[in-house]
């Protein structure tokens, strides 16, 4: 199969000496579904904020879709998209306002018509006038999801 990520001899110690990750490899395939647990402290949250470009590795490498994490940052931040844990959303904004907007900030073309779909495939369409303050919290989190696919990443983290 072909990789998405790589991550070859990934390490990251703060400015505290807190060694987070400690020699990571790992391979992760196109369509391959990972989830990745451990106890707090385990270095799960700096594995993937490095290579969402969040935060700088002390050694070693990523790669996604064949691009370096560093030297090519702009193209690998437009494939991958991270869906928080808190709800980040504008209380006032539409479910579709905000999710064509999200589209806009990552400089892809408009697309109604995938906007649309991907609406309803997260069962939002029939909300898509609504506030997005007027939603139960699954809603939100679906609208969060629906933010982060508006770009069609070819990576997609749920924290």
């Amino acid at each position: 199969m072909d990789s998405i990520i790589s991550i070859k001899r990934l390490s990251k110690t703060y400015n505290s000496g807190f060694e987070a990750l400690k020699t990571v490899d790992l391979e992760i395939n196109r369509g391959e579904i990972l989830a990745l647990l451990g106890p707090n402290g385990a270095g799960k949250t700096t594995l993937i904020s490095t290579i969402c470009g969040i935060i700088s590795p002390s050694s070693g490498s990523v790669t996604v879709d064949g691009f370096d994490i560093i030297s090519d940052f702009r193209k690998t931040r437009s494939m991958i998209v991270l869906v928080p844990q808190e709800l980040t959303l504008g209380a006032f904004d539409t479910v579709w306002g905000t999710v064509r907007f999200s589209r806009g900030l990552f400089g892809s073309k408009r697309d109604d018509a995938y906007l649309e779909q991907l609406l309803k495939d997260l069962s939002l369409f029939d909300k898509k006038d609504s506030e997005v303050r007027t939603l139960s919290g699954g809603m939100k989190r679906r609208v969060l999801i629906a933010k982060a696919l508006s770009h069609e990443p070819k990576v997609l983290f749920l924290d």
